[in-house]
């Protein structure tokens, strides 16, 4: 309940102005053809008022919708037209929809919360106070719901508490790489109202975190395939989270008072849910399944650990009204864990339901007090505008072609030697750099518009045998701390030796957390390989070709590895980053597939890690891979197998095995393959891959696999699921086991065959497993 408090002094009281307001602005859309377009924009600048009696709807959406930007028929997604809509402290009465247009930031004063107020006459069809993507009129999202990407909502109150019978303060379809962070939905309980706060329906995301919802008939409405939700507190709603519908969902330090329901989960189409860290007080159900005692398959599966609740009656019903585990309407019950599915340990499956603490080691390395450890993305509220250093200002072009990199590495310098005062600041543009970048420690750097995008060019870049970092974050024995935040690393070309990030740094660890001692973070912190304006690496360059054989276009191969977290690093905190190789072209109408080749995903061979609600996709030989790692959090994470494969088959093009990075070995992992059912192809990217690491920790794994060289009928329950035959694999790296321990609860597949591989073994099967589109298991502990 701190950050609640936290929230609520924010709401109340006015402080000094919000550095945003007043640095100045330099951002550019490097590759938007209009060189007058404006990235920044203050609705006050366009008519907005703010003093809760003028109608400020029209002014908002011109702010959001000046300078030809993506919304409507003729645009489904864009680059090239970054926004960031700032609101100053006011109430910003509306009569209709703000509607929020492609790759666009809301965002408020954090020090004095602006308030979003619908007005008694709001528009009764509108969706939403916030629209981020309106229905067309063919009954279709305006953005495809797993294309909408790069956006924020942040520091906002909105208030529904006017507008009579049913509202929703923001209609949320989301995916990769968007958040709404510290924001308080105040909704009407008044008889015959039904508010809803969040309504979501469809996606591939995402994060929520630090938000207060007061009042309503839902606080939230949930569905998406996969989300991670962090710090949410409800109030008095009657039924704080309806779960219309997933395949895997992560709640971390939900906090539930004053409500009729807690969290209701009994729809059919509810694959799993994972909730931790959590408190129910004074509430009739605290959480409500559609899973029955004798379910043997993977539907409604759900693991519960750490949580307590205090006047609770029922815990958990099920969807008949009955009981299945009370609590103390008068006391404290409090759970150490609960499963409801199915086991495997590390055999399975057996269908449990019971609260056995085996199944719940919980690593304290990775806690901070009695919680898993979590923070917040800083947003340098107390910072004057004075103490934000300017990429542009210290000689840094970002236009996309000029050479930033001793720009870069200057101001990266500057910002460490005076890291106690100063924030270096990436205005938006891109940031072309033809040999690395060295960040030291003691940096803080924050991007603007998740726009600012250091971009790898050149020969030091090529070598598919000679890897070289884009970003380095520390040097090898570096000790120290860093804070990184709304920034991209992206290539242009034929970059297949770069290595996009390479973390080394040491954080020195501190039982206490004290400030100087705590993690090192990168938030919203992203790589984008291909498939945008100025990559060289969209539609016209890179077409599918699955009528060829094995064809690789040398001029594609874009990356050698996203991220690696190297064996000197240790203690960093990492939330809603995404790696992704690019599928198809954000700039096409149609958004037309492509093929680009990068090689690795995220390797991490460090200890203390966490990374909440991250995503890898695409890479080629995997997208998590952990070797000889210790104390590492996930949760939710996600991947996807890249569309090609198998043509070609992993690891084509990086076929020269790389030992100092562990990379697979396919022709001894596609051994003896064929008493697989259906014979799917192996020779394919791993998801996950775990080897000698130990207190690893998973709550909630999307590992998914659609595609058969771009087909999708070998990822359905009639076709077997045999897009692939494995997808997670754990075992050792030396052939000694140790003291491995590696824990995962609600594991998720799509399109493989077999769940698990243990020790070259498959244990787990989508057959047995089977939940609504996606297979679920609850816990596999190796």
């Amino acid at each position: 309940m701190k950050a609640l408090a936290v929230l609520l002094l924010a709401v109340s009281a006015a402080q000094a102005s919000f550095w945003m307001a007043d640095i100045p602005h330099r951002g550019v859309a490097s590759f938007n053809p209009d060189k007058s377009y404006t990235i920044f924009r203050d609705v006050r600048a366009f008519g907005a008022v703010g003093d809760g009696v003028t109608d400020d709807t029209a002014a908002i959406n011109a702010a959001i919708g000046f300078g030809n930007r993506c919304i409507g028929y003729q645009c489904v997604g864009t680059t090239t037209t970054p926004a960031v809509v700032y609101f100053p402290p006011g109430t910003y009465l509306v009569t209709n929809s703000i509607v929020v247009h492609y790759y666009t930031q809301i965002i408020g004063d954090p020090n004095d919360m602006p308030v979003i107020k619908g007005a008694a006459n709001f528009h009764s069809t509108a969706m939403g106070l916030l629209e981020s993507n309106p229905y067309m009129d063919n009954g279709k999202l305006n953005f495809i719901s797993t294309n909408v990407f790069f956006r924020q909502v942040r520091n906002l109150i909105f208030d529904t508490t006017a507008i009579p019978g049913p509202a929703i303060a923001v209609h949320w379809p989301s995916s990769q790489a968007t958040s709404i962070q510290n924001c308080v939905f105040r909704l009407s309980s008044r008889p015959g109202d039904t508010h809803t706060g969040i309504f979501m329906e469809e996606g591939s995301g995402g994060l929520l975190s630090d938000l207060v919802f007061v009042g309503g008939q839902y606080g939230g409405q949930f569905g998406n395939q996969q989300y991670t939700m962090r710090n949410l507190t409800f109030f008095g709603a009657q039924t704080a989270i309806l779960q219309i519908w997933n395949w895997g969902w992560t709640y971390k330090s939900i906090n539930i008072v004053d409500c009729q329901v807690g969290i209701n989960m009994s729809a059919t189409h509810v694959g799993s849910a994972t909730l931790i860290d959590s408190e129910f007080i004074n509430v009739g159900v605290a959480l409500v399944t559609g899973r029955s005692l004798d379910n043997s398959t993977g539907q409604g599966s759900l693991v519960v650990e750490n949580v307590e609740y205090v006047n609770v009656p029922i815990v958990l019903q099920g969807v008949d009204g009955r009981p299945l585990l009370l609590g103390d309407s008068s006391g404290m019950v409090w759970d150490w864990g609960y499963v409801a599915g199915n086991i495997y340990v590390p055999q399975g499956p057996h269908h449990y339901n019971g609260r056995d603490a085996f199944f719940f080691y919980q690593p304290s390395d990775l806690k901070h007090g009695n919680l898993y450890y979590e923070r917040s993305k800083p947003q340098y509220e107390e910072h004057p505008p004075s103490a934000f250093i300017s990429a542009r200002q210290q000689g840094a072009a970002g236009d996309g072609v000029t050479d930033d990199t001793n720009a870069l590495n200057q101001l990266f310098l500057l910002a460490s030697i005076n890291s106690l005062t100063s924030v270096a600041f990436l205005d938006a543009g891109y940031y072309r750099v033809t040999d690395t970048v060295y960040i030291p420690a003691g940096a803080h750097i924050v991007g603007e518009a998740l726009s600012a995008v250091i971009m790898a060019s050149g020969p030091k870049f090529s070598d598919i045998n000679n890897p070289h970092p884009v970003v380095m974050i520390g040097t090898p024995g570096e000790t120290g701390y860093i804070e990184m935040s709304d920034v991209i690393v992206s290539t242009q070309g034929a970059m297949a030796g770069a290595v996009l990030i390479q973390y080394n740094l040491k954080t020195p660890a501190a039982n206490s957390y004290y400030h100087g001692s705590l993690p090192s973070g990168l938030w919203d912190v992203h790589t984008r390989i291909g498939g945008f304006a100025g990559s060289g690496l969209q539609v016209a360059e890179c077409p599918i070709t699955p009528k060829q054989v094995n064809q690789v276009n040398p001029a594609c191969i874009a990356a050698h590895t996203s991220m690696h977290i190297t064996q000197s690093a240790g203690n960093l905190y990492m939330e809603n980053n995404w790696l992704w190789v690019a599928d198809h072209d954000i700039e096409d109408l149609n958004m037309t597939r492509i093929t680009v080749f990068a090689g690795r995903g995220l390797l991490i061979e460090a200890s203390r890690v966490w990374l909440v609600g991250t995503s890898v996709e695409h890479h080629t030989l995997y997208q998590y891979q952990l070797v000889n790692a210790s104390d590492v959090w996930m949760g939710q994470i996600q991947t996807e197998t890249p569309y090609y494969q198998p043509n070609p088959l992993a690891p084509y093009p990086f076929v020269e095995r790389n030992l100092a990075l562990w990379d697979p070995d396919f022709d001894l992992d596609c051994q003896g393959d064929s008493g697989l059912p259906g014979n799917p192809p192996c020779a394919m990217a791993w998801g996950l891959r775990v080897l000698s690491s130990e207190n690893v920790v998973v709550f909630g794994a999307g590992l998914y696999s659609f595609f058969n060289n771009y087909e999708t009928n070998c990822s359905t329950q009639a076709m077997g699921e045999n897009c692939q035959g494995r997808i997670f694999s754990v075992g050792s790296a030396s052939g000694e086991l140790g003291s491995m321990i590696v824990e995962v609860y609600n594991l998720n597949t799509v399109g493989t065959v077999s769940m698990v591989t243990r020790e070259g073994a498959d244990v787990a099967y989508w057959k047995d497993n089977f939940a609504n589109f996606a297979s679920t298991l609850a816990v596999f502990r190796f």
